[in-house]
């Protein structure tokens, strides 16, 4: 077994399609179809089903899927190991970041790491925080920005790993949640609002969101600009971290009074970083909490109403 075919596999096993796969290696389809074939003769077992519309991994494949992409990363982290001692740290973070979160002192952080480590590339994606946690899980993330319900962050860190052997977590800080309505709603001119007064309320959310708060979810929208374009538009209201309360035209932030449930934001990542990764982890530690999320800012000023989409 070479690590060109278990790289093969896991393109294969990624894009779900030979051809895209093909296309991604910069190999002949024909190429890519007889590595395949070869790492399953050498393994004795099928691991993918193919069919006209798609391609599966197997029991097997799936099996295999883990320990290629941990073999493949520390080929990796090996390389960049050797780079790193040569003369300068080189490679590529993958960085997954939860979608509640406002990422703006974040990126003043990565600004500092850049400048330090200008050969390390950073791949930045946003998702929900238990997708990115299972892409940590599997090796496809080699660090993510994590915000979870604080109860559920309680009862998964035993020890400091969390779902899974082989990955760290890290909690930064709590995040009380806010409430942003429209400046025409019954809540803007409050200055905070009962939980309880949540439940008679349409809501926008993001997709897959656990509605902690009660209310109606009517709407749901994959990033916080659009949720809060949706807010604006007077079409429902968003419970969000208090980090991303800040001046947005057509939206008021509240306060939610008592002790609403909070939330926890935290650092995933493998217990075995490659260097590069290991370099930005620690560098966000280093600088604290604004690394990663910024303070509390007090409620925006009620603003005009503008329709979806005129605030970008």
């Amino acid at each position: 077994m070479e690590l060109r075919q278990l790289s093969h596999f896991v393109a294969v096993a990624e894009e779900c399609h030979f051809t895209r796969a093909a296309r991604r290696l910069h190999i002949a389809q024909s190429s890519l179809s007889a590595s395949i074939q070869t790492l399953e003769r050498e393994l004795g077992a099928q691991l993918f089903v193919r069919d006209k519309r798609q391609v599966r991994l197997t029991d097997a494949g799936r099996a295999l899927l883990v320990e290629a992409r941990r073999a493949l990363s520390t080929v990796t982290a090996a390389r960049e190991a050797v780079a790193a001692v040569q003369g300068g740290l080189r490679g590529r973070v993958i960085v997954g970041l939860a979608r509640a979160v406002d990422h703006g002192a974040l990126m003043a952080a990565l600004g500092r790491f850049h400048r330090a480590h200008p050969d390390v590339e950073v791949v930045l994606g946003h998702d929900s925080s238990s997708r990115l946690l299972d892409q940590v899980r599997d090796g496809r993330l080699d660090l993510a920005l994590l915000l979870m319900p604080a109860n559920r962050m309680a009862a998964a860190l035993p020890n400091g790993a969390l779902g899974a052997e082989g990955v760290t977590v890290t909690p930064v800080r709590p995040e009380r949640p806010v409430v942003a309505c429209g400046p025409d709603h019954r809540f803007a001119q409050r200055n905070a609002i009962g939980l309880g007064e949540l439940r008679a309320e349409t809501l926008v959310d993001f997709p897959g969101g656990g509605n902690e708060f009660g209310g109606k979810v009517a709407f749901h929208a994959d990033d916080v600009h659009t949720m809060l374009d949706v807010v604006a538009a007077g079409l429902a209201i968003a419970v969000l971290p208090r980090s991303t309360a800040r001046g947005r035209a057509g939206v008021r932030f509240v306060e939610l009074q008592g002790e609403p449930p909070l939330w926890e934001l935290m650092l995933a990542h493998p217990e075995r970083s490659n260097a590069a990764a290991g370099a930005l982890l620690a560098a966000l530690l280093a600088s604290g909490d604004d690394a990663v999320t910024a303070g509390p800012v007090p409620p925006a000023r009620p603003h005009l109403l503008l329709p979806v989409g005129a605030v970008r």
